[in-house]
């Protein structure tokens, strides 16, 4: 019996066809991790996105909340006193160089917005250097108190408020709390100011950042990003302009075009927030000619490789009445 090997001819046809079948299976392989980048790249893109409108959102909607306390606007007073202790060194000062604890010249700004140009200048929040400041986004700032009544042991390094339905009175944590006989049916808060903005990270990228009133060390940047790939955050405020104030938003506007009359008024109802989330890394595969309108700035992709996601969400202010201090 004769045996016959493969010829010549027959193992060229048989390398060609498995070179055909390797590349066709490499082809399929790189299409499918392209696929699976892109998708790993818009889900990162909306859970950023979520998460920073999340955390900037549910601040905005309990902004000027001083829990019992129904008086007018906060301002240091017969209504409102501060301890001995109630100061703050290396504060956030506003462009009326008034900082995070309430003072006896203006109202406390339950929520202010200063917006940085595109040379990187702003008014106010020296406390944000120059260095980490993103042009064309703005700065969000919050006064509030925290959470549910205080009922346990006080923090040293923060600040409380007793209030109760006629009087408000705001100390340090290490401080002796108003009692009952002084403030009937007082209840305690943490007092708490939180100021938002965006930061280049280092990487060639953007990220969220939050500072925190801390009794200690004035306005405490929180260690890390909050978010990363937050690459734009722009606010306008809807005003009611009726000649009768109805409750009703009939105009939204940049904070500089927001009038002194119409903050006085508490014509000042809600608040629209403007995100534009980058993607982490560039794709080799995707080219953005895209223009995104964030209320009234324009940023353009302007052919990078950066996918992008604009997000947008309005929040009625929780008490205009109360917001009517913010002028």
């Amino acid at each position: 019996m004769k045996h016959h090997g493969f010829t010549l001819v027959e193992w060229l046809i048989a390398m060609v066809i498995g070179v055909f079948l390797l590349g066709g299976v490499m082809s399929i392989f790189v299409a499918s991790r392209a696929t699976t980048n892109e998708s790993f790249d818009q889900s990162e893109l909306l859970e950023n996105g979520r998460i920073a409108m999340r955390l900037i959102t549910q601040d905005l909607r309990w902004a000027g909340f001083w829990g019992d306390f129904t008086g007018g606007a906060l301002i240091a007073g017969d209504e409102l006193t501060l301890s001995a202790d109630a100061t703050v060194t290396n504060d956030c000062l506003d462009e009326r160089n008034e900082g995070s604890l309430p003072s006896n010249l203006f109202p406390v700004r339950p929520l202010w917005v200063t917006h940085i140009s595109a040379a990187g200048t702003m008014s106010g929040f020296a406390c944000i250097s120059s260095s980490t400041r993103v042009a064309g986004s703005d700065v969000i700032s919050i006064k509030r108190l925290i959470g549910n009544p205080v009922t346990g042991g006080l923090d040293a390094n923060r600040f409380y408020m007793a209030t109760n339905t006629q009087q408000a009175h705001l100390f340090r944590g290490n401080e002796t709390a108003p009692s009952e006989a002084a403030m009937p049916m007082r209840q305690i808060w943490e007092y708490q100011h939180h100021v938002y903005y965006l930061s280049p990270n280092g990487r060639g990228g953007f990220e969220l950042r939050k500072r925190i009133l801390t009794a200690d060390g004035g306005s405490w940047l929180i260690s890390g990003a909050l978010v990363d790939g937050i690459e734009r955050m722009v606010l306008l405020f809807g005003v009611d302009t009726s000649n009768v104030p109805d409750g009703r938003v009939d105009k939204f506007s940049a904070i500089d075009a927001v009038t002194s009359q119409e903050w006085g008024e508490g014509r000042v109802i809600a608040v629209r927030v403007f995100l534009l989330v980058r993607s982490l890394q560039a794709s080799s595969r995707y080219t953005n000619n895209n223009v995104y309108q964030l209320g009234d700035i324009r940023v353009a992709g302007n052919g990078d490789r950066f996918r992008r996601l604009l997000l947008e969400s309005t929040v009625v202010l929780r008490n205009p009445m109360v917001m009517a201090g913010g002028g």
